[in-house]
């Protein structure tokens, strides 16, 4: 038992070190773009941002989070799994540059850069697959190597742009998004897959649940949009602007809080599944999430303006009146991350899902209503308070559903367990999109 716990508290400092080097990544390709791009080109930037974020979400929805409920069967399909993910990505690269060559058309280097992105699309896609497979797999030793790669390769291709004074779009994601794609290639190599198969076989062993991971994702992120047009057209698009740099500083919370969501997933799914084990589980899953929210929030609020201003530009200003709502709103999400964790290892997606649509309906219109009455500050407290008394429906559905936990699925036995599910990333924390 000493042994177990020993190995469960070093998983979860990788985990944390895994989630800062991620974290830190997502904090300096925004920054970097910011500095190194013109106004117009940041501006198309954010564009190109919220398309890799939709292709990752599709990816993790239909590929990653199956794995983390069925660890036992994926390790046997680690071929099907990866050959799965590559034909997602190949065909939203497709997508992607079928766009890029209408795009040309209206603004050059949008579409040179979309053109770039698309070709790299399949493997970015397959490196945050890899970070998945190594939680799933209970080695998020690997998981670090993949971040650290990226990371260290990104940073040598920016400053080579620097150096060169190159400062294009076209060019800026080539460094993104081709380092990313070269730090993807190490998935292969760590899984040692020779038996890699290039077609939906994991999808469709997967797709009695893989579809309703789909329906949480695209219910949580049409919320969000609608949420986000909402506070434009209530408050002003300048307030849209705070919401964003909001967003930028509770990154490293959103970028640990799937992580650790994705570990206890896996935690829950390999180990015993009896009431007191889970609720064990999910404590300690909400305790570590909790903590990195306060940790989050209170360097938000103590962030000298100076320094603010250096990451954020203009938009410090109007993010700053915002901090202390934001943070409430990451602190009250981060209390239901071990229930989460506890009813998707438990294969609850019927359950999970109808409490996710719930959570998109009450996001949006608590968004509404909020910003009719207060602004933009009124939209993010009446989303925390609404984030408050869902926390308080996930943990009595849990301890509802744990005499119900159905056994796991057998590897010999392919056939897919009926609403089964790891459930889709969390919904945003703000009413934006994840940026």
């Amino acid at each position: 038992m000493r042994e177990r716990k020993h190995a469960a508290g070093r998983r979860l400092g990788l985990i944390t070190v895994d989630q800062a080097i991620a974290g830190a990544s997502n904090v300096l390709i925004a920054v970097l773009a910011a500095r190194v791009l013109g106004v117009r080109s940041f501006g198309l930037f954010g564009i190109l941002f919220l398309t890799y974020v939709l292709a990752q979400g599709i990816n993790r929805a239909l590929v990653c989070d199956p794995l983390l409920v069925h660890p036992h069967e994926a390790e046997g399909r680690k071929g099907e799994v990866i050959g799965t993910s590559c034909v997602l990505g190949l065909v939203v690269g497709t997508v992607v540059l079928v766009t890029s060559a209408v795009v040309q058309r209206w603004n050059h280097d949008l579409g040179n850069a979309l053109l770039v992105f698309g070709v790299c699309l399949p493997l970015l896609v397959v490196q945050d697959l890899g970070r998945y497979i190594a939680f799933a797999d209970q080695v998020p030793g690997a998981a670090v190597l993949l971040d650290v790669a990226w990371l260290g390769l990104l940073v040598g291709a920016v400053g080579a742009l620097a150096v060169t004074d190159t400062r294009t779009l076209p060019w800026f994601i080539g460094a993104w998004a081709g380092s990313g794609a070269a730090a993807g290639l190490l998935v292969f190599w760590q899984n040692g897959i020779r038996d890699l198969r290039l077609d939906f076989g994991w999808l469709r062993f997967t797709w009695p649940f893989s579809w309703r991971y789909l329906i949480s994702y695209t219910s949580s992120q049409g919320a969000a949009l609608c949420a986000a047009a909402g506070v434009g057209a209530i408050a002003g698009a300048d307030a849209l602007g705070g919401v964003q740099g909001a967003a930028l500083l509770v990154r490293p919370f959103v970028t640990f809080q799937v992580a650790i969501l994705a570990a206890g997933i896996s935690d829950v799914a390999r180990g015993p599944r009896d009431a007191a084990s889970v609720d064990r589980r999910a404590l300690v899953t909400s305790g570590a999430t909790t903590l990195v929210a306060v940790a989050n929030t209170v360097v938000m609020l103590v962030l000298p303006t100076r320094l603010g201003e250096a990451v954020l530009g203009d938009s410090w200003h109007a993010a700053k009146p915002l901090l202390l709502a934001t943070g409430m709103q990451i602190v009250v999400t981060a209390t239901v991350a071990g229930a989460r964790a506890g009813l998707l290892g438990r294969r609850a997606i019927a359950t999970v899902m109808r409490i996710d649509l719930a959570t998109a309906g009450a996001v949006l219109a608590a968004t509404v209503a909020g910003a009719a009455v207060g602004g933009v500050e009124g939209a993010l407290w009446a989303v925390a308070c609404a984030q408050a008394g869902l926390a308080v429906v996930w943990w009595d559905v849990i301890r509802r559903v744990a005499p119900h936990s159905p056994a796991p699925a057998s590897v010999a036995a392919p056939a897919p367990v009926s609403g089964a599910s790891s459930g889709p990333p969390p919904a945003a924390v703000i009413p934006l999109p994840p940026t």
